[in-house]
């Protein structure tokens, strides 16, 4: 009997340390990143990691859940008819955690001085140009907010889900005297997790659960992924989740999360004398636009029509759901007529040779390779082609050294005002469609607008969508209810149970 007894003993054992081996206890959630984290202040913190974890001690008065946008700290919210003055109502039962006993109540006032602290030129803060348009901040009482807009803007609210609206408690904040967000006790949070440990060097940060919830999980540990690739750490147990970028992995068990999270975009340098002719660039867009005429196998690529990537919403929905993009123009033209044509109206007689930045860490190269080899047989265009790893693409785009681009491009935040914002510079009627969108409170107007810029954008090939590229994330299959921000690759795990 005594023998049995033992066997029992050890065999549980035995079990529990198997289910606490490498990635830890089911109820802790580990994560590997190539960059740690290392500022943890909303207000000022911008690298996707760094968002990954506020947004898990973080609570906002709104929040994007399953897709929509429902209430957080905020118990209600109105907004007035003229779309201009939002008036939430607080939970009296949000509060800030020091730590799983020390609590002091969220209130009015500590989203009052969020914004003050965003607006301040003294933040520094990259969201100023996200609410500069707060006209006014009132709080009558410490559970109601009142935030006034100097004009329309129906994308207010997706901007409050945003960690740059966390809540920041004024007297705390200036208790750290310049430190908030950047060591343990210079964090006050109130979400469901908090930092409990933050390593001196920044490798490796543990968040705990102050919040009980049924099967939640209770921990969530972060730390550098060094040499070894996540596939591999997954594999082995060692990490609980990872992004498979632009592959599939089938020999990966567990819960698998797909979303389309950028496209491969064709972009001119309109510096450029004979690419300011958009007839030059239609007949170059040509051969890209959806991969119609690149040479592609139609099967084996996921043709992109429209410049907005499939996650990106505008209100509640999504925008591809809602706007179907018109067909260019130059897709039904002659490539090598548009060619003449435009050489003559900008009085040029041969094109010189240009510049082509293609992504050496790209699956469609050869696709590209492809397109190079029409433009030269159709279009007589000979062209110097370097081969750069994507984010030495966006370098050189962003400083003009090129001429034209293929580049990967991967929204970093759910805005679809930032699509077509960029070229509002080339185009006044895209600006005059983007201060539509951003004045009025009629969801129908903006989108209407939305599309009329969009379609501007694509006749006039100021950039020329190819094809989706998608992500995927898995995670082990005894935890549930994980949710997958495809801007940024941010993980929320606020609801997050283990099995």
């Amino acid at each position: 009997m005594k023998k049995r007894f033992l066997l029992t003993l050890f065999l549980m054992f035995s079990l529990l340390f198997t289910a606490c081996s490498s990635a830890g206890d089911i109820s802790t959630y580990t994560i590997s990143l190539a960059n740690m984290p290392k500022n943890f202040d909303p207000q000022v913190a911008s690298d996707p990691n760094e968002l990954l974890v506020l947004t898990n001690i973080f609570d906002g008065l709104v929040e994007y859940h399953e897709g929509k946008i429902e209430n957080n700290v905020a118990e209600s919210y109105t907004i007035s008819p003229d779309g201009r003055t939002y008036t939430f109502t607080l939970k009296d039962t949000s509060t800030f955690y020091l730590n799983k006993k020390n609590k002091i109540p969220v209130t009015s006032d500590d989203f009052a001085f969020t914004f003050e602290r965003i607006k301040s030129p003294e933040t520094h803060s990259p969201y100023y140009e996200d609410f500069k348009h707060i006209q006014s901040v009132e709080t009558p009482d410490k559970r109601t907010l009142i935030i006034t807009l100097d004009r329309a803007d129906s994308n207010f609210l997706s901007k409050l889900c945003m960690p740059a609206a966390f809540p920041c408690n004024r007297e705390f904040f200036e208790q750290t005297k310049g430190a908030y967000g950047l060591t343990v006790k210079d964090i006050l949070s109130n979400g469901p997790f908090t930092i409990n440990y933050l390593a001196d060097d920044s490798s490796y940060i543990t968040m705990i659960r102050v919040v009980e919830a049924k099967n939640g999980i209770d921990r969530i540990r972060i730390s550098h992924k060094g040499e070894e690739s996540n596939y591999n750490l997954y594999n082995s147990d060692k990490i609980s989740g990872f992004f498979a970028e632009n592959k599939s992995e089938e020999d990966v068990s567990g819960v698998k999360h797909t979303y389309e999270n950028s496209h491969l975009n064709l972009v001119f340098n309109m510096e450029n004398p004979a690419l300011s002719n958009e007839k030059i660039r239609g007949a170059f867009a040509y051969f890209c636009y959806a991969m119609i005429n690149s040479g592609a196998n139609p099967e084996a690529i996921s043709p992109a029509y429209s410049i907005f990537t499939n996650a990106v919403t505008f209100g509640e929905e999504t925008v591809t759901s809602k706007i179907e993009p018109t067909t260019p123009l130059y897709m039904s033209s002659n490539p090598k007529e548009l060619m003449n044509q435009g050489m003559e109206e900008t009085g040029i007689s041969k094109l010189e040779k240009m510049k082509v930045l293609i992504p050496s860490d790209n699956k469609y190269s050869v696709i590209i390779e492809n397109i190079n080899q029409l433009w030269q047989k159709e279009l007589g265009a000979y062209l110097a082609l370097e081969f750069i790893p994507t984010p030495d693409i966006e370098k050189r785009v962003q400083n003009g050294d090129y001429d034209i681009a293929f580049i990967n491009f991967v929204p970093q935040a759910n805005s679809a005002l930032s699509f077509i914002e960029p070229y509002a510079v080339y185009d006044s009627s895209i600006m005059d469609n983007v201060n539509r969108i951003k004045e009025t409170s009629d969801y129908s107007m903006a989108l209407s607008s939305l599309k009329s810029a969009q379609n501007i954008i694509l006749e006039k090939a100021y950039t020329v969508p190819m094809c989706s590229n998608t992500s995927s994330y898995y995670h082990k299959n005894y935890f549930d209810n994980i949710y997958v921000n495809p801007f940024g690759n941010i993980i929320n795990l606020k609801y997050a149970t283990a099995k």
